[in-house]
């Protein structure tokens, strides 16, 4: 009966937190969808382009370089691209989402090139083109900027055929032919709108829980309505949502239940960031040199593990691109958890003491198998690199959760396993914020793998069934029951 009790008693806790994590999940996207909110709504309202293109380095380009035969290089804050042999070559730019090419059609660009040549265009929905137009305008070496109206241009498609004027856009590359050796400096684009947007936000829709399709005939012809996203719905729905919302309407406003868009530009906190990271850095190296004795150590040994890699992923600082502070955060947490272990590294490959050991950790591959039955799709082939690399990442991961910090939570516990597990699996999952479902797997997962790890000590097998579930969950339920394997701001791509 004590067991049946002790059983009850996780599979209660484990209920309770997988709906707070599903609440602090919600919470995070409902806090960034209004900020994200804000600041559209902010240049709206200074008469600014709600779509434009820096380019400084070739990574700003789609794939980072030209499609054709030319090289992209950095120049002075700009990007030149020298052609090679004077064919045509093409230059993708990033779109996050979708682009309204009827209500914003005139095309902006900042450039230069060395000799005469042509412009086109070809912009398309999904990642196929669509149509295109041979030469939008003719490029000279006195030309410092163009402007181009998309709706004037003689469209055709790619196959040949005539052409719409573009509308709704997941696609937009520069068709440029100059000749050979010649250079072409660009530094910006922009899409600008030639409508009145000034009373855009007094368009504003409530959402129906069920499909949106109820209220779209109302705004069908509205460049730039605001819509409100239903009470109670979870992170993932939210997103969902505002894909769904966003693929007619690329502009539109969207806001949590009960949130009104103002107009206010996200505060920088880049000196603040680098300020705290460097009092982080400088901590840990202190407490390297002088390590903390008392009831205090374990304490402070796991606050200097995680507070880097909490603060990485909670504050969404993890983008699309590593930044400098994100590695010296994440890397620095690391590299603390390696000095106050480096006399246990041992057991990292230490091995279970019996077979039935090796055992346990790997019920959770069955379970991912039966949730894929249930909600998932065809299993979806994966880099054979990336699936070395994963075994190696998740390897790290549980070195971390179960090696560092589960010793250390036994401590500050009392030497109370029960506690302690519940602790660990709760980290793991705020460590994969905010992505609400995957949250709450691995809540669960974890629970299972500290108990494991806290028969066997040995963090192999439960690093092998770490990587053998989450390389199935992203080969089968990402796009179904989990939206996708991403964490921290790159959650929101």
């Amino acid at each position: 009966m004590q067991g049946v009790g002790i059983l009850a008693g996780y599979v209660l806790a484990a209920v309770i937190l997988c709906i707070a994590l599903g609440w602090v999940a919600a919470r995070m996207i409902a806090i960034r969808l209004l900020e994200q909110a804000n600041e559209q709504f902010a240049l709206l309202q200074s008469h600014q382009p709600l779509w434009q293109w820096h380019l400084r380095k070739p990574r700003d380009l789609i794939a980072g370089r030209a499609f054709g035969h030319a090289t992209v290089v950095r120049d002075a804050g700009a990007l030149s691209i020298i052609s090679t042999d004077g064919t045509l070559f093409e230059l993708g730019l990033p779109i996050d989402g979708a682009l309204d090419l009827a209500h914003w059609p005139i095309l902006q660009a900042q450039l230069q090139s060395s000799a005469a040549g042509t412009l086109g265009l070809m912009w398309g929905t999904g990642h196929v083109p669509t149509c295109l137009t041979p030469t939008a305008i003719a490029l000279t070496p006195d030309t410092r900027s163009l402007h181009i109206d998309l709706r004037g241009l003689a469209w055709q498609s790619v196959n040949g055929g005539t052409c719409q004027p573009p509308d709704v856009a997941q696609m937009l590359r520069l068709r440029v032919q100059i000749p050979a050796h010649a250079v072409l400096h660009l530094s910006s684009i922009a899409l600008w709108t030639t409508e009145p947007t000034s009373h855009a936000h007094d368009v504003l829709i409530d959402l129906p829980n069920s499909d949106i399709e109820q209220v779209s005939a109302s705004v069908q012809n509205i460049a730039m309505p605001q819509f409100r996203l239903p009470h109670g719905i979870s992170a993932e729905t939210m997103l969902a949502l505002r894909d769904e919302l966003r693929a007619h309407w690329p502009a539109a406003l969207i806001v949590p239940a009960g949130a009104t868009p103002q107009a206010a530009i996200p505060t920088s906190h880049t000196i603040a960031n680098w300020v705290g990271c460097m009092f982080y850095l400088m901590a840990l190296a202190w407490l390297a040199a002088h390590p903390p004795h008392g009831l205090w150590r374990p304490w402070l040994e796991m606050a200097g593990c995680l507070l880097g890699p909490l603060w990485l992923v909670m504050g969404l600082h993890w983008g699309l691109y590593a930044t400098p502070l994100a590695v010296l955060a994440f890397s620095g947490g690391l590299a603390y958890a390696l000095f106050i272990e480096r006399h246990h590294l041992p057991c990292l490959w230490r091995w279970p003491s019996n077979g039935r050991d090796w055992l346990w950790p790997l019920i959770t591959i069955p379970v991912t198998l039966w949730l894929i039955v249930l909600a998932g799709h065809k299993l979806q082939p994966l880099p054979p690199v990336h699936v070395l690399t994963y075994f190696g990442w998740a390897w790290l991961q549980q070195w971390l959760m179960l090696v560092v910090l589960l010793r250390r939570l036994e401590q500050i516990t009392g030497h109370r396993p029960k506690l302690a597990i519940l602790a660990v699996a709760l980290i793991f999952a705020l460590l994969h914020a905010p992505n609400g479902m995957l949250m709450q797997l691995c809540l669960v997962a974890e629970l299972w793998w500290a108990w494991c790890f806290l028969r066997s000590r040995s963090v192999l097998t439960v690093g092998l069934a770490h990587a053998t579930c989450a390389l199935l969950v992203q080969s089968g339920l990402v796009g179904g029951l989990v939206r996708s394997l991403e964490v921290s701001a790159r959650f929101f791509l």
